[in-house]
């Protein structure tokens, strides 16, 4: 049964690929989501608060952002231009909410 709750989980996990204007790419797990940014698991990344990122959700080309805040592990990125209503109903039904 364990196997079974660890399979759904898994299943729960939406990643997202950043590019930050400094180079390199790296994918994080989204951990929240809303029309205006994502929150991600930030760990092994070097981009730094106030930098441009580019922000490719799964299905959807790449979005403009900003890095807005990074402590804990984790980052907000805030999209340049919001999310339409059934884009984000879609990332948070993948995200099992």
């Amino acid at each position: 049964m364990a196997a079974g709750l660890m399979q759904q989980k898994d299943a729960d996990i939406v990643r997202v690929k950043v590019r930050a204007k400094s180079g390199g790419s790296i994918d994080l797990q989204v951990l929240d989501i809303s029309a205006g940014g994502c929150m991600v698991d930030f760990h092994g990344s070097a981009a730094r608060p106030g930098e441009r990122v580019l922000v490719t959700l799964p299905g959807l080309s790449a979005l403009p952002g900003d890095l807005v805040w990074a402590e804990d592990g984790r980052a907000g990125i805030a999209f340049e231009a919001p999310l339409h209503e059934t884009v984000l109903s879609r990332l948070e039904g993948l995200m099992g909410r």
